[in-house]
């Protein structure tokens, strides 16, 4: 979740709110798993929260499919480009004083709202926001998965070993993807729509990608957890054998 607001405590409190939201949506489910008479109410929360995950992420694909293809004005968060300053900072030692003051800067990226791009760019950053929302429902649908396995009382089935695997690939592969295509997309984005010189807003002719790391680790951490489950899936048959 990010929050953007000119007043601290007004982008806390939405924080705040984004998460009330939650434990709402997970408070009515403990209530009515308890009026069920449940004996997993934890498990009955997990699976409501990720329920309405994914609802919010299957919401957030056809707007993001809808915008791509409605050939409208699309907003890019960082765009690479370069910004001419009237008054550039000298970049030399800082004066004297306890002030804090700016000695050197650079702007290498910006936020635009681009219109009337063509259909290739639309589509490379639209490919970069449909997997970014694949990324983020991930998680969602494992928890799902595994929740209703346990429901079933074969919580260490061999489905639930097999899914946490395709989660591990799905989030390397959407993880990655997302990040790298939107770099390219923006870079693209910025040669199409900004001069290279000439002008106070210039694009820097650079491609900006970035690979993130933090796919890798949650790819390795959900394989660890499959091996985990496929583990326990073996012992649990061996058990209801001697049973």
């Amino acid at each position: 979740m990010s929050i953007s607001s000119q007043n601290l405590g007004e982008a806390l409190l939405w924080i705040a709110a984004g998460i009330a939201v939650l434990a709402l949506i997970a408070g009515l489910a403990v209530w009515i798993a308890r009026r069920r008479g449940s004996r997993t109410i934890a498990i009955d929360a997990a699976d409501a929260v990720a329920r309405v995950w994914l609802f919010v992420c299957a919401v957030g694909l056809v707007f993001v499919v809808w915008r791509a293809m409605s050939g409208g004005e699309m907003w890019i968060e960082t765009l690479p480009a370069t910004l001419s300053w009237p008054e550039q900072p000298s970049c030399d030692a800082a004066p004297a004083g306890g002030a804090a003051v700016v000695t050197c800067a650079s702007v290498t990226s910006v936020s635009a709202s681009i219109a009337q791009l063509s259909a290739g760019v639309r589509a490379v950053i639209a490919a970069g926001a449909v997997l970014a929302v694949i990324a983020s429902a991930t998680p969602a649908l494992l928890i799902t998965i595994v929740c209703r396995q346990t429901f079933r009382g074969v919580p260490f089935s061999r489905s639930a070993s097999r899914a946490f695997l395709l989660a591990a690939v799905v989030l390397l592969v959407a993880g990655t993807g997302a990040e790298l295509t939107s770099g390219i997309g923006a870079s693209l984005a910025a040669a199409e729509a900004l001069p290279r010189s000439g002008a106070e807003l210039t694009s820097n002719g650079v491609f900006s990608v970035t690979l993130p790391l933090w796919p890798i680790g949650a790819a390795i951490a959900l394989a660890a957890l499959g091996a985990v489950f496929r583990h326990g899936g073996v012992l649990q048959r061996e058990t209801e054998g001697l049973v």
